[in-house]
């Protein structure tokens, strides 16, 4: 079985639900993407003058 994404030529690990209605087969790269899609990255501010 092949990856859904249609630039990718890889073979597909896992079946994903995308919608209600859709499902796609996607390789590692890509269910790794899907997986951290929800992630959200936060960020630490400092100031310069605590940086030695």
């Amino acid at each position: 079985m092949q990856c859904s994404i249609s630039e990718c030529k890889s073979k597909a690990i896992q079946t994903v639900q995308i919608s209600f209605r859709e499902t796609r087969n996607l390789c590692k790269e890509h269910f790794e993407l899907f997986q951290n899609k929800d992630k959200k990255h936060t960020t630490n501010f400092t100031k310069a003058s605590n940086f030695k």
